[in-house]
């Protein structure tokens, strides 16, 4: 999967609303449902990098975002991280081939269907 800018991922609710067919198989949305918890950073890791921050804001608790890889090239098990406002980040791994729909931050770990 290649490395997708912030602006990428804005576009990526447009995108779905005048032009299916370009969306891709990995778009998904990304829950906040932490008790009061603020998303401040998503980043994913590949080549041995970190990405830069796929958001151009924050995501309070109770919000959510939709986000897109514009891709469905690469590896299936991409690690992600989850930076918090006030607190750190915490990394993840999650088989995106098997059909990502949608991530839920928890206070504690995630789960995704």
């Amino acid at each position: 999967m290649r490395h997708i800018t912030a602006a990428a991922l804005l576009l990526a609710t447009s995108a779905f609303a005048t032009a299916p067919a370009l969306a891709s198989d990995y778009a998904f949305k990304l829950h906040n449902r932490s008790d009061g918890w603020t998303i401040s950073g998503f980043y994913t890791y590949q080549d041995g990098a970190w990405s830069s921050n796929w958001l151009d804001g924050k995501v309070e608790a109770g919000q959510s975002v939709r986000m897109d890889w514009n891709s469905n090239e690469g590896n299936c098990v991409v690690p992600f991280r989850v930076r918090w406002a006030d607190y750190g980040s915490e990394d993840f791994k999650i088989d995106w081939c098997k059909g990502v729909n949608n991530i839920y931050m928890k206070d504690k770990g995630f789960s995704w269907d």
